[in-house]
C-alpha cells in the first residue's frame, strides 16, 4: 500500500498511533528528528520528496502555520528564505520542533511559537487525535485523543511584523478559511505566494472552499488546485 494511493487509510491509521520513539533522519545536511511509528514519515515524504507545497522562493519571508515538527521551516531555510516564523499549537509536536531547530543550530533563523494562528488573538480548544497529526479546532471522528487549551495569535498581528515578499504556508485542519478571509488588504499585498492544505470533510467547512477561491480571485491572486492532494496554491505578482 503506497503513501500516495491511500490517504484516507493512512489518516485513519496514523491518527490512532501514538509513539514517542524518535530517530534522526539526515536530509541535505539537516538532522531531522521524527517519530517513525507515527504520521511524521508521511509528512517528511510529502514535504521534502513530493514537495506538495511547491518551491520556496529565494529571499522571501516564510510564515509556517501548522509547522508540526518543523520540516517545512527547515526546508525553507535550505531554499534560501530570509526569515521563517513557525507556529505549532500542539505541545508534543512543538517540543520536537524546538529540538529540531536547536539540533541544527537554526533557532536564530527560524523563530518558533507554541501558538495557533487564527483571525484574532484568542484562547481556543484544540481537539487532538491520538497520533502526531490532524489536531484542529473543527472536531471530527478522528479526534479521539482529547483536547488542550491553546493561545491564538491573529494573522494580521503576524504579517504586520514581516517584510515582504511573503510565502504563507498553512496546514491548520480547517482554520485556513478563517485565517485568509480576515486578512487586511495591506497584509494581503505582502503575500507573493500562499500554499495551503484545504479541508472540506467537516460539515462546518463544506461550503468554505468556493468562497475562499472567490475571495482570492477578487484580490488578484492566480489560484490552482493540485489534482493529487487537497493543496491550493495562490500566487501574485509573479
Amino acid at each position: 500500500m503506497s503513501i500516495q494511493s491511500s490517504p484516507f487509510v493512512q489518516r485513519l491509521i496514523h491518527s490512532y498511533i501514538r509513539s514517542n520513539f524518535v530517530i534522526p533522519v539526515r536530509f541535505r545536511g539537516l538532522n531531522i528528528r521524527i517519530r517513525p511509528f507515527s504520521y511524521d514519515p508521511v509528512v517528511m515524504y510529502s514535504l521534502l520528496i513530493r514537495r506538495i507545497y511547491g518551491n520556496v522562493p529565494r529571499g522571501c519571508s516564510v510564515v509556517d502555520v501548522g509547522a508540526h515538527v518543523g520540516i517545512f521551516s527547515l526546508y525553507s531555510v535550505l531554499s534560501g528564505s530570509k526569515e521563517v516564523l513557525a507556529f505549532e499549537p500542539e505541545s508534543r509536536n512543538f517540543q520536537l520542533l524546538h529540538q529540531n531547530l536547536h539540533s541544527n543550530r537554526l533557532h536564530e533563523r527560524i523563530h518558533s511559537f507554541n501558538m495557533a494562528v487564527w483571525s484574532s488573538e484568542a484562547e481556543r480548544t484544540l481537539f487532538t487525535s491520538r497520533g502526531s497529526a490532524f489536531h484542529g479546532f473543527f472536531p471530527d471522528k478522528l479526534h479521539a485523543g482529547g483536547f488542550e487549551k491553546v493561545r491564538c495569535i491573529g494573522i494580521n498581528t503576524i504579517l504586520k511584523q514581516v517584510e515582504p515578499p511573503v510565502l504563507l504556508k498553512i496546514d491548520a485542519e480547517g482554520s485556513e478559511y478563517e485565517i485568509i478571509e480576515h486578512m487586511t488588504n495591506e497584509n494581503l499585498e505582502k503575500l507573493q505566494r500562499i500554499a495551503l492544505e484545504y479541508h472540506v470533510s467537516n460539515p462546518d467547512l463544506r461550503d468554505r472552499l468556493p468562497h475562499l477561491l472567490r475571495f482570492l480571485h477578487t484580490r488578484g491572486f492566480t489560484v490552482s488546485l493540485r489534482q493529487d492532494h487537497p493543496i491550493l496554491i495562490a500566487t501574485k505578482g509573479v
